[in-house]
């Protein structure tokens, strides 16, 4: 009950209660008596382990008593967070609290989650970290969380909506290039944040890209990195190796810092001379989707524009055009179209969101 009790009220909510177990919360204004409550809503629910997933149970008991305070014993019915009286009525407990997180007027709930959509687009939220809202880590910008926490609200709690709004934003437009006076800014959101790719998204738009497919370890064919939970975390120290490497979270907790996006040597060398790039590129020059592009294109400049288009989205500038037609034209055509294919993938352009 007391890790159910955690992990939802720091993924739904926001807030890391662990603090208010055995003391009240020297940072926030919870107490062990908000704890407790709030972990009373649980107690019905137990969980009975096994070696095999289909021996596990999960069971609900409408007779469990509610937690016991660490500190005199006394059981602490259930309570919503930040309310003063417990929760009334006979059953199941978790009924109100879905009620609760339900009702377009919660805060906690509304903040939380405008906080987690801006921090999906902008790699940093209002809130940082996304799951740890208390008095001691204050909003950059408080009076923007609370509006779009408002309009969240306005909008029935509908995520396009929002991301909409977001992404029409100035903000949301703004270059990664800083103004001169805002070049040391980290938090204030003056300039857009350079950030690597998800290990799951780079790894399902190199598989897209290319049009070779990647099979997973106890997976059925077809499955993308982003919907694959790499399983092996849960039996062994070792999981699948691109995404170990590129920071893909194990899933062991709800802690957004399971996630890494920091840039690694191995990951550098494993794009250039591992199985994730240069296979792929191969095969699709021998027979996939740059075999088919340079087949249609009559011209090194048309072949390397199509490329330039289905990595970065975008035709290559003058200079860049010209150069690489000179390389095409001096050496063996069919091998500088897939440096070319390659050396995009492996480019910052590609690999980092900006």
């Amino acid at each position: 009950p007391k890790v159910l009790a955690a992990d939802f009220s720091q993924l739904f909510l926001g807030v890391r209660m662990q603090c208010a177990e055995c003391h009240n919360h020297p940072f926030d204004r919870w107490t062990m008596d908000d704890y407790y409550g709030f972990v009373s809503f649980f107690t019905c629910v137990q969980r009975k382990p096994g070696s095999d997933s289909r021996d596990r149970r999960v069971i609900f008991d409408p007779s469990a008593p509610p937690a016991m305070h660490a500190v005199d014993g006394r059981p602490v019915p259930a309570k919503l967070l930040g309310e003063v009286e417990p929760v009334g009525g006979e059953g199941d407990p978790r009924r109100a609290l879905a009620a609760w997180i339900k009702d377009p007027g919660n805060d906690l709930f509304n903040r939380n989650m405008a906080n987690r959509l801006w921090a999906h687009l902008f790699g940093v939220g209002i809130v940082d970290p996304v799951d740890d809202f208390r008095a001691t880590n204050p909003p950059a910008n408080g009076p923007l969380l609370e509006a779009l926490a408002a309009r969240y609200a306005e909008h029935g709690r509908r995520i396009r909506p929002m991301i909409r709004d977001i992404c029409n934003s100035r903000v949301y437009q703004l270059s990664v290039e800083p103004t001169p006076s805002a070049k040391n800014d980290q938090r204030q959101f003056s300039h857009a944040r350079l950030r690597r790719l998800r290990a799951d998204v780079m790894l399902d738009s190199i598989v897209s890209i290319t049009g070779v497919p990647r099979t997973f370890p106890n997976a059925p064919s077809g499955t993308r990195a982003i919907n694959y939970i790499n399983r092996q975390h849960y039996y062994s120290e070792t999981g699948d190796f691109v995404l170990d490497t590129f920071g893909q979270s194990p899933r062991k907790s709800v802690c957004v810092c399971e996630t890494r996006t920091d840039p690694s040597l191995s990951q550098v060398m494993h794009l250039l001379v591992g199985d994730t790039v240069g296979p792929r590129v191969h095969t699709a020059a021998t027979s996939g989707v740059l075999k088919e592009i340079i087949d249609k294109e009559s011209t090194p400049a048309g072949v390397i524009e199509a490329i330039f288009v289905r990595v970065l989205s975008r035709r290559p500038s003058p200079t860049e055009l010209e150069a690489l037609v000179k390389f095409v034209e001096e050496d063996d055509p069919a091998a500088i179209y897939e440096d070319i294919f390659a050396g995009l993938l492996n480019s910052s352009e590609f690999l980092f969101n900006h």
